[in-house]
């Protein structure tokens, strides 16, 4: 048997079964580049509810920040009132003490 024989014998075998291992190899790449793409929307969705928590964390922060603003203010204004009670009281037991 010679050099040609055994090629006119195995290239046809070879071909036969290259064939479904060729389709075989497609289909895996397929299965994971589809398998890449549903984790890639996946994170795309994990991201944009990140994002949309920041937000959201960020909104009820300056509330709660405006809301204590608003009470610092408030407080500052009743001890204002409550001080010059104070220095009025203060003035008018000097001017009791002293009538001068």
């Amino acid at each position: 048997m010679g050099i040609f024989e055994f090629l006119i014998a195995t290239v046809p075998v070879v071909l036969f079964f290259s064939i479904p291992l060729y389709a075989i190899n497609i289909s895996h790449k397929q299965k994971q580049q589809k398998l890449e793409i549903r984790k890639i929307q996946e994170e795309k969705a994990l991201e944009q509810i990140r994002q949309e928590n920041f937000l959201i964390e960020n909104k009820q922060m300056q509330l709660e920040l405006d809301r204590m603003k608003a009470e610092r203010e408030k407080g500052r204004l009743e001890d204002d009132r409550a001080s010059r009670w104070l220095i009025q009281d203060t003035e008018e037991k000097k001017t009791e003490k002293n009538p001068s």
